[in-house]
């Protein structure tokens, strides 16, 4: 418990800081060329870590824009131009046909939380690639789908958030929480209780809900059951 309160202040401080140049490695040297391939269970914070670098910087460079999902089979660059790294990023997600990547479909997905929409996704809109879900403080914020915890921390603007992995292809994103009941590495299932909605970083107590496809938003409401 202590380390993980030190590691949310390290993060927090980082997000002040981020206007400035700076890596994040302490005693580990920074690497500055060669890439590497996302496992199963890495976030974009731990490689930034292990290869000594600020995982803001790292998201930068690789055209990796908030809450900072990374996929499995993702090539991550620590050298070269930025506009390289961006272009193979992109390519290593497009490469990959979702059907023969994993056997997580967009059907059986379920509402992580019950309540009305109250802002709507917008494929023009940066700020809104998700859904926001009006809730009461201290509601039950459930897993839409069986996945595995890749990251669960506080970051400015989305305050405790998490994403899950679902197989290869997909992620799913759960932000404002006002308690998170879940660790990073963790299993969860469909229906699992991982979290409780607040208002961090917001005006008002809501859930900010995302589902990725091999790395890119896509409308929630396209493939959530009608709401009752």
């Amino acid at each position: 418990m202590l380390f993980r309160l030190i590691l949310v202040a390290m993060l927090l401080a980082i997000s002040a800081c981020s206007s400035q140049p700076t890596g994040s490695g302490g005693d580990t040297a920074k690497v500055v060329g060669g890439a590497y391939k996302v496992k199963r269970g890495d976030t974009l914070y731990s490689i930034a870590t292990r290869h000594g670098w600020n995982f803001k910087e790292l998201a930068r460079f690789n055209g990796i824009n908030p809450p900072y999902a990374v996929n499995v089979g993702q090539t991550i660059r620590f050298g070269g131009s930025k506009t390289t790294a961006t272009r193979s990023t992109a390519s290593a997600s497009k490469g990959k046909p979702v059907a023969a990547a994993t056997k997580v479909t967009l059907r059986g997905w379920a509402w992580p939380l019950q309540g009305p929409v109250i802002g709507r996704y917008s494929a023009a809109d940066k700020l809104n690639k998700g859904i926001r879900i009006a809730a009461t403080a201290g509601q039950p914020v459930f897993a839409s789908l069986d996945g595995k915890v890749a990251f669960a921390v506080n970051i400015r603007g989305y305050g405790n958030l998490i994403i899950l992995q679902h197989g290869t292809s997909h992620a799913s994103v759960y932000g404002h929480n006002s308690k998170m009941l879940v660790k990073e590495g963790q299993t969860v299932s469909k229906g699992q209780k991982i979290a409780e909605a607040g208002d961090l970083d917001t005006d008002r107590v809501q859930l900010y809900f995302e589902i990725r496809q091999n790395g890119k938003p896509i409308d929630p409401l396209s493939v959530l059951p009608a709401a009752s």
